[in-house]
């Protein structure tokens, strides 16, 4: 195996750096300082590049990729093989190249003497910070495996949710798009040579009809206007969305949906309630824990409010107390968690809030579906039905007019 590496050269005291040929890692620093060579840093040299990580990081899913990387390393970890060599081991034998560059990098940070969480921190796009603290909780108390095993668990669960939701959307989605494209057709092509043929038989067309048409003329002509105006508004909205205070504002406001708005307030209820009794469980504190999963949520609004009922935690006041004052979960959720307190068991107390709302997140995605479903489908029934009428009573009354 070749190594890079750098250090200080004992008899001149001069930094130096290059390369070294060993059987393993701790071959060659022995190796090195056998030359008098103080090794600061040694890398496994392969000739790939974090570049090329980030170019290949658009041919795969994300969340695939990292759930991929966790389940290859708790196979080789939980075989008994120490982090170092469980993670070198997988960028040998993986196939995907975006796992082996990712598993070399991480490699490379361990072997520099970071943690793995540190190590996977600096791939934001790929463990988002719930993965990341679970991580770091797990080493801190050295029960990394019963955490990777529970946060496979959850990461299994999401991909078969996300899964489901994208299924069940997909047919109102094509539903929407086929009569979107089919009414602008019918607007922009159909009805001018319409109006043509029933101005050429003479007669007033029904009032309908005339506001089709009229709606056929600004979309025909103005076409450019509406196409910039949504681009507009949709580059304005990122941009707000981009300042710390529109994303608040925006992820406030995006609650007050109905269903979206509870789906994404059960997914934080979930998502929080586990990551905390992930690491409660594991041997952390309650301030320590709240502090690794004050990040956690990507929704700001339950972002904020969460810091605040953690800074409560560290002035005294009990978990239960806190959410309750800064509206972190509901009145069942508190419910359980005062149980868990009185009980000293506030970690399966943890467990069961995320069990009950992650069924409640499944039954509210179902209803969700049925409902733009149903949506999709009346609309696409209107759509069709009014532009019916709208031939169907023109060619009536037109012929109507010429029999008179």
């Amino acid at each position: 195996m070749k190594f890079s590496y750098k250090g200080t050269d004992g008899a001149t005291g001069r930094t130096t750096s290059g390369t070294v040929e060993a059987a393993d890692r701790k071959s060659a620093i022995l190796s090195l300082q056998s030359r008098g060579i103080r090794v600061s840093a040694i890398t496994e040299d392969t000739g790939t590049t974090k570049s090329s990580f980030k170019f290949q990081l658009f041919q795969k899913s994300k969340s695939k990729i990292a759930l991929s990387f966790l389940q290859k390393f708790l196979q080789l970890h939980g075989g008994g093989l120490p982090i170092g060599d469980a993670i070198r081991t997988m960028r040998k034998r993986l196939k995907d190249p975006q796992e082996q560059v990712l598993a070399e990098t991480i490699h490379k940070d361990v072997c520099e003497g970071k943690t793995i969480a540190q190590a996977m921190r600096n791939f934001p796009d790929i463990f988002n910070e719930n993965t990341v603290c679970m991580v770091e909780a797990g080493e801190k108390t050295g029960n990394l495996i019963s955490v990777i095993t529970n946060l496979i668990e959850f990461l299994e669960t999401k991909e078969q949710l996300k899964k489901k939701f994208i299924s069940g959307m997909a047919y109102p989605a094509t539903v929407c798009t086929v009569g979107i494209v089919v009414g602008l057709v019918f607007l922009i092509f159909i009805m001018p040579k319409l109006e043509s043929m029933l101005k050429s038989l003479g007669g007033d067309l029904p009032q309908m009809t005339k506001y089709l048409i009229d709606a056929s003329k600004v979309a025909g002509q103005y076409w450019w206007a509406i196409l910039l105006s949504i681009i507009s508004i949709i580059g304005v909205t990122l941009a707000y969305r981009n300042t710390p205070k529109g994303r608040y504002n925006l992820d406030y406001w995006v609650l007050r949906i109905p269903i979206v708005g509870m789906i994404i307030k059960e997914n934080f209820y979930c998502q929080t309630s586990n990551l905390l009794a992930t690491l409660l469980g594991s041997g952390i504190n309650t301030t320590e824990a709240m502090e690794l999963a004050k990040n956690a949520s990507a929704n700001r609004y339950f972002r904020q409010r969460f810091i605040e009922a953690k800074e409560a935690v560290m002035n005294g006041a009990s978990m239960t107390q806190a959410f309750e004052t800064y509206g972190v979960m509901p009145d069942l959720a508190l419910d359980l968690l005062s149980m868990g307190e009185n009980t000293g068991d506030l970690a399966g107390s943890l467990k069961s809030v995320y069990k009950k709302y992650h069924g409640d997140l499944i039954n509210d995605l179902n209803m969700m579906s049925s409902a733009v479903t149903a949506i999709a489908m009346g609309c696409a029934f209107v759509g069709v039905a009014i532009l019916a009428l709208s031939v169907i009573t023109s060619v009536l009354q037109v012929t109507s007019s010429i029999k008179m």
